[in-house]
C-alpha cells in the first residue's frame, strides 16, 4: 500500500481530470457574466443595439479571460505530459493554481464593472501573477524531486522556466500601463495574449513570448 506522500502515476491520473474539470467550469462561469439585456427595457432596434453596445466591456472581459485560460491551459497540459508522477505536495501546488483559476471569473466580472479603475486591473493582474507563481512552484518542485520523467532534457526544464517568466514579465508590463490608462494595460494584455496564442511556433514574437 502507497503511503501518502509516496509519488505515483494514479496520483498524477487524478489531478489531470480534476484540473480539466475546474477549467471547464471557469470557462462556463465568465460567459455567464454576459447577460442578455432586460426586455423590458427595450423597445425598439436602436435601443437593442445600445443595450448591446453597453455590453462591450463584458465582452472585451470575456475575450481577455478566454485567452488567459486557454493559455494557461495548454501549458498546465504540457506540464502535465513531462510530471511522470505526483505526491501530495506536488497535488497540493496543484490545487493552488487550480483556487487561483477558480478565482478568475471574479476578477474578470470586477474588471468588467470598473474597467476604468486601476484597481480592477491591478487585481486581474494579480490574478494572473499567482496563476504563474503557482505553475512555476509546481515546475519547481517537481524538477527538484524527480517527479519529471526520465527523458527530459535540460533544454526542456529550461524553456518551462523561460516560458513563464517571460510570460509574467509581459504581463507585469502590461499592468504597469494602468498607471498612463486602464484601457491602455487591458487592450495591451488582450495584444499580448493574441500574439502569444496565434503566432507561429517558429516566429520570432512566439520566441519572445513562449
Amino acid at each position: 500500500m502507497k503511503r501518502p506522500l509516496e509519488p505515483s502515476a494514479e496520483a498524477r491520473g487524478r489531478v489531470v481530470g480534476i484540473t480539466d474539470g475546474v477549467f471547464a467550469i471557469a470557462l462556463t462561469l465568465i460567459v455567464l457574466e454576459i447577460r442578455v439585456p432586460a426586455h423590458e427595457l427595450v423597445h425598439s432596434e436602436g435601443e437593442l443595439l445600445s443595450a448591446i453596445g453597453a455590453l462591450a466591456p463584458r465582452f472585451l472581459t470575456y475575450a481577455l479571460s478566454f485567452l488567459t485560460l486557454t493559455i494557461f491551459w495548454f501549458g498546465q497540459q504540457a506540464q502535465h505530459g513531462l510530471i511522470a508522477r505526483y505526491d501530495r505536495r506536488l497535488a497540493t501546488l496543484n490545487l493552488c493554481f487550480l483556487a487561483f483559476i477558480a478565482l478568475l471569473p471574479f476578477s474578470t466580472d470586477l474588471l468588467a464593472d470598473f474597467l476604468e479603475f486601476r484597481t480592477a486591473v491591478l487585481v486581474y493582474w494579480l490574478n494572473l501573477l499567482m496563476l504563474g507563481a503557482t505553475l512555476f512552484g509546481s515546475w519547481w518542485y517537481a524538477d527538484k524531486n524527480g517527479l519529471l520523467a526520465e527523458d527530459i532534457h535540460a533544454e526542456t526544464k529550461r524553456a518551462v522556466y523561460t516560458r513563464i517568466v517571460k510570460a509574467q514579465i509581459l504581463w507585469a508590463a502590461g499592468a504597469a500601463l494602468c498607471l498612463i490608462s486602464p484601457l491602455l494595460s487591458v487592450g495591451f494584455i488582450l495584444v499580448m495574449q493574441l500574439i502569444y496564442a496565434t503566432a507561429p511556433r517558429n516566429s520570432l514574437l512566439r520566441n519572445i513570448i513562449g
